[in-house]
């Protein structure tokens, strides 16, 4: 199977997919074969501290602003908060209440601030993996999560997911999206998101989710 990978980049912001797909085994930049049908989780989902689902199982503005006021300064709060901005900003129809979080959740170290004009140039998160128009979202169930690195203001995660379209959660396209939070007035702030691993590798090192939306 072939891993496809996305990089859409608009105004410095950089939303990174990396989705397995139907295909001969070959080659692809930046990607790396993934096999749909080896487990998703080869690690116990009792190890699992983050529940990947903090401010509830919407996915607007409203929830990712609950799951920063509810993060603690710790670590696990850091990687709760970056699964809540995978689960926003990765989706079709597009995210509603975007200037809010362009306000209120962005990092002034982030570089760029402007998600509006970055959804206003109506990119292609899927990578033309769902039709034009065709409703879908990122799933943290099933998902997993590793820390790429931790200091007591900013903490680098890379998050494993699950592509649900038709309400269905896919198994075998799976995403791979590494998030970057720093501390900032009380609570964990976006910086940016990037592609540095491929599904194959985070799930085969990633901490399950405990439960997930």
């Amino acid at each position: 199977m072939v891993a496809l990978v996305v990089l859409v980049v608009a105004a410095g912001v950089v939303i990174a997919l990396r989705l397995s797909a139907p295909g001969p085994e070959r080659d692809t930049p930046g990607g790396a074969a993934v096999d749909p049908a080896a487990p998703p989780n080869p690690v116990e989902t009792t190890a699992a501290a983050v529940s990947g689902c903090l401010g509830g199982d919407t996915r607007d503005a409203a929830m990712l602003i609950a799951a920063q006021e509810s993060a603690g300064h710790t670590e696990s709060g850091a990687v709760e908060v970056a699964a809540a901005f995978v689960r926003f900003l990765n989706q079709y129809p597009y995210p509603e209440d975007v200037d809010r979080v362009q306000q209120e959740a962005i990092s002034s170290a982030a570089p760029t601030r402007d998600l509006v004009a970055f959804f206003d140039s109506e990119p292609d998160l899927s990578g033309g993996l769902v039709a034009e128009s065709e409703p879908y979202w990122l799933s943290t169930v099933s998902g997993v999560y590793f820390v790429e690195s931790a200091e007591a203001d900013a903490v680098t995660a890379s998050i494993g997911t699950a592509l649900v379209r038709d309400g269905e959660l896919s198994p075998s396209l799976k995403g791979s999206i590494t998030v970057t939070v720093s501390w900032e007035d009380g609570r964990w702030t976006f910086v940016r998101s990037e592609g540095t691993r491929t599904t194959e590798d985070l799930f085969s090192i990633g901490t399950p989710f405990g439960g997930g939306c």
